[in-house]
């Protein structure tokens, strides 16, 4: 399984954004290949009307290597293959 994180921000046309700014996108993929759970993730994402702006992180997660906090999600993730998890912030906020 991978474990991606991008950094994020909602599409002008995405629906109910209110004042959300960005996110942190968590992402935990279960295939055997980088390419191809990054290529799942980004299509997801856009599915989901955010615009990925950077990847920030990705590496293969194991049982014993997922901390405690994202252990559900592993979880979760071994079952349907896919899980996200939107960390948002508010506008102005997490800007470079």
């Amino acid at each position: 399984m991978y474990f991606l994180s991008y950094r994020g921000q909602p599409k002008l046309d995405a629906d109910d954004i209110g004042e959300i700014g960005g996110a942190h996108i968590n992402c935990y993929i279960l295939k055997d290949d980088l390419d191809q759970a990054d290529k799942i993730a980004r299509e997801e994402i856009e599915k989901m009307k955010w615009e990925i702006l950077t990847r920030e992180e990705a590496y293969v997660i194991d049982r014993d290597s997922i901390p405690d906090e994202g252990r559900a999600y592993y979880e979760q993730a071994l079952v349907e293959q896919t899980v996200y998890v939107f960390h948002t912030y508010p506008m102005n906020e997490g800007e470079d």
